[in-house]
């Protein structure tokens, strides 16, 4: 069972819409011209922002302004976000997919995914992580694709 969706809401922007659980919609406003956005989640706004290649991505609660979790070496074949002193390691699936698997003692033990080849949706199912860690990684996976797609 996928826990966690992401329906992209603008044409020309990558604003999604995203399911998590049995929770009110979650509202991804990205920005423009950079990696990066907010989203509300269980009361609380939540702040992305990278570094301008786009390799390193922190997750920033806007109350207190203090770092939640940080993505590293992201776009790389295997990445890791650190959170609350536990690292939670991914890496893509293939040469060929951009699936992305969550790797929990060296094996796979869920992942993020498209919903179809040719569509921007996207589907997660990442067991263990804190519900701002998985929209976290699922907007930093977003954001990857975003920026190939974008590029090629």
């Amino acid at each position: 069972m996928t826990a966690l969706k992401a329906v992209r809401t603008g044409r020309w922007k990558n604003d999604y819409e995203l399911t998590l659980d049995e929770r009110p919609p979650i509202e991804w406003n990205s920005r423009t011209w950079s990696p990066g956005g907010e989203f509300d989640l269980d009361g609380r706004t939540y702040s992305v922002r990278s570094n301008a290649p786009a390799t390193r991505y922190e997750l920033v609660d806007q109350l207190t302004g203090a770092e939640v979790a940080a993505a590293g070496r992201v776009g790389r074949k295997n990445w890791s976000i650190s959170s609350e002193g536990r690292t939670y390691d991914f890496q893509r699936a293939s040469l060929w997919r951009l699936d992305e698997q969550l790797i929990v003692d060296g094996r796979p033990a869920g992942g993020i995914r498209r919903s179809a080849l040719h569509r921007d949706d996207a589907e997660a199912d990442l067991p263990g992580l804190p519900p701002h860690v998985q929209v976290f990684a699922l907007m930093v996976v977003l954001a990857g694709w975003d920026q190939a797609a974008a590029a090629g």
